[in-house]
């Protein structure tokens, strides 16, 4: 029976300032049960550009009760997500294929013309918010809908987007939040603590102490996935290293950021397909480790 495919995409150094990474997931042919349709994502300072290919995506509006959930309309098939305050989750009917890519809060503004903070929590048509060129670009990957569809997208957005190379990492919110805070650092010198607070929010749409919330989260995901050979992990330690104050602490903000508390996680990261994100994540993770 053939399997789910889900692929990291990270971009080229001309795009490494602009796209954090691409999120693809192909479902085609899968015999998956109602439960195993639904995809989960965490909270995130970042926008995302959705393309769904083939099939429907809805929005599971609040918190899914067991086998029970209620759902929004069907989501456009070019859909743009702001910043999101809390987790997300998906469900499709039926078989799917869909490319969902993180924009910087820098370079979202850049492309959009406006703050992203203004998005926030928000679900919009891209056609409603997309300036005409960039419109066209998501445009000509939809109706591509090729194999080859992140290349395809690089290469409509890289004429829109004429910055210097810089290499694309892993994709590590903590990376880009801390080279944030450096250029804000140079940027104030022999200012006051003020500009540079403003400095971080005008650049990102928050402000430095919400951004710490996803270091901390990030961390601690990191420090989780390195317990191999499916060891139990001691969550105390995991929290200390994580820089949360106790494992209380790390336990409500992971759970303000997954849904789910740090036990709970771990068991769906295990055998859960609707937490396949965080599973292809947790792979880069080992494989850059």
């Amino acid at each position: 029976m053939k399997t789910p495919l889900s692929r990291l995409h990270i971009p080229s150094p001309a795009l490494g300032a602009c796209l954090l990474a691409g999120i693809e997931r192909d479902t085609r042919g899968c015999s998956l049960g109602e439960l195993d349709r639904l995809n989960y994502y965490p909270a995130t300072p970042m926008a995302v550009i959705s393309w769904i290919f083939e099939g429907t995506l809805h929005l599971v509006e609040g918190e899914a009760q067991g086998n029970r959930f209620a759902l929004g309309p069907p989501l456009p098939r070019l859909t743009l997500s702001g910043p999101q305050r809390g987790p997300v989750a998906s469900w499709s009917p039926g078989s799917v294929h869909a490319l969902s890519v993180g924009i910087y809060p820098e370079a979202f503004k850049r492309l959009i013309g406006h703050p992203v903070e203004s998005y926030r929590d928000r679900h919009l048509p891209l056609e409603a918010v997309a300036p005409p060129a960039l419109l066209r670009a998501c445009q000509a990957v939809l109706d591509a809908g090729a194999p080859t569809t992140f290349a395809l997208l690089e290469k409509e957005i890289r004429p829109l987007w004429k910055e210097p190379l810089r290499p694309s990492p892993a994709p590590y919110i903590g990376d880009w939040v801390r080279s944030v805070a450096t250029r804000a650092t140079h940027s104030s010198a022999g200012r006051s603590l003020r500009h540079w607070q403003r400095l971080v929010r005008d650049w990102t749409g928050q402000s430095y102490r919400d951004l710490q919330l996803f270091i901390r989260v990030e961390e601690a995901f990191i420090h989780r996935v390195a317990v191999r050979n499916g060891g139990t992990p001691n969550l105390a330690d995991i929290a200390a290293d994580a820089g949360f104050a106790d494992q209380s602490h790390m336990g409500r903000e992971i759970r303000r950021i997954t849904g789910v508390s740090p036990a709970r996680f771990g068991e769906r990261l295990a055998n859960d397909e609707s937490f396949w994100y965080y599973r292809l994540i947790a792979g880069e993770i080992r494989q850059c480790g």
